[in-house]
């Protein structure tokens, strides 16, 4: 799957600024009623393979249709002897089935479960039914679902990099803005800087325009070293800074941390095949580790997170005020300066170029 297959949509409501990331794999909403809830169990893994999937329903029988980037499809169904959805034990069997729209050849059988067919002995089982689909994809070259969880996985990292907080919910996941962010112009700064992220790296999107600040110039995810990330930290005075300092270590996917545990389970495989009678426990202890610090990973994440949310300058470390030089109203001052998280907006008013000037030269201040 590449990146355009998926959009993100961006809104605004009462409860402040949302992003949801949709695409074929994006799981389905809830449905506790509708008989298509009796093929989640195979809808689910195709779409996680960013298939395109629908549950057809005939008077007779009822189909679970993917469609394939080639324009063809698969067709995944019990026959119409083998049973119904609300029948215990269904199904008994499967058929798989590759179609082509306008060809009328007959389809080409991929899996076949029922009495006297190739895949007999395996009946109902959907485990067996599902690798046996899998395998088939994988020869077509259709992407895994690690790929694909890769590609989501990108657009997640551009919204956390930019400032987003992710929402885990049972049936959903979605991204907002930290809710202590009430200032508009923040908001359209942190908008502005995830849809730049997500247009350089090939993401489409979805955004009112009012959420967008088109004065900005574009910006990319910041290349810093772990030392300089440290070095942010220390001279922070604003917990947003922090927050974008953890979000290059928590960013899900490439993340350094996520980096860090996808460098242990490799090793541990590369490990296993040495041939050493101790090499098994090796690589056997370095999975035991990766997986430990993938949890201390999330922790660090929802961490993140909170702080995120608390979006307000640290009580002993708040950067000092400016000094008003002689000649300029404090009114005027108070006026065109920022907080530390603000991006604002030059006006041509004198003032702004003595607060844009180095601290050093500020200080001093003009003399009478």
């Amino acid at each position: 799957m590449q990146p355009d297959q998926l959009t993100v949509l961006f809104a605004e409501n009462g409860f402040g600024v949302t992003a949801h990331v949709y695409g074929p794999d994006t799981p389905p909403g809830r449905d506790t009623t509708g008989p298509g809830r009796h093929y989640a169990h195979v809808t689910r893994p195709l779409a996680q393979r960013g298939l395109e999937t629908r549950v057809d329903f005939g008077a007779d029988d009822h189909v679970v249709v993917a469609q394939l980037h080639d324009g063809t499809f698969l067709s995944i169904s019990p026959p119409p002897d083998g049973g119904h959805p609300e029948v215990p034990g269904f199904p008994d069997a499967w058929l798989v089935s590759r179609y082509a729209p306008g060809n009328a050849e007959l389809p080409e059988v991929l899996y076949d479960s029922r009495p006297g067919g190739p895949d007999a002995r395996k009946r109902g089982n959907v485990p067996e039914l599902l690798a046996a689909v899998d395998e088939y994809l994988d020869g077509l070259g259709v992407p895994s679902r690690q790929q694909v969880q890769a590609v989501r996985a990108g657009a997640e990292s551009a919204l956390h990099r930019a400032g987003f907080i992710p929402v885990v919910r049972v049936h959903e996941t979605h991204h907002r803005l930290p809710v202590a962010m009430v200032d508009p112009g923040e908001r359209r700064s942190a908008v502005t800087r995830a849809v730049d992220h997500l247009r350089a790296t090939g993401y489409r999107f979805t955004c009112p325009a009012d959420l967008i600040d088109h004065s900005l110039s574009p910006t990319l995810p910041p290349s810093r070293s772990l030392a300089q990330v440290g070095e942010a930290v220390s001279a922070a005075g604003h917990t947003r800074e922090v927050a974008d300092a953890l979000s290059e270590l928590t960013a899900p996917g490439d993340g350094v941390l996520d980096q860090v545990v996808g460098v242990l389970h490799e090793s541990a495989s590369w490990w296993e095949g040495l041939g050493g009678a101790s090499d098994p426990h090796y690589a056997a202890r370095l999975r035991h580790i990766a997986d430990m610090a993938d949890g201390y990973v999330r922790e660090i994440r929802a961490m993140r997170g909170d702080l995120a949310d608390r979006h307000a300058a640290h009580p002993s470390r708040a950067r000092p005020a400016p000094r008003v030089p002689a000649g300029l109203d404090t009114r005027v001052l108070a006026a065109v300066a920022t907080s530390p998280t603000a991006v604002r907006t030059l006006t041509g008013h004198p003032a702004e170029a003595v607060l844009a000037a180095p601290a050093a030269v500020r200080s001093a201040g003009p003399r009478r």
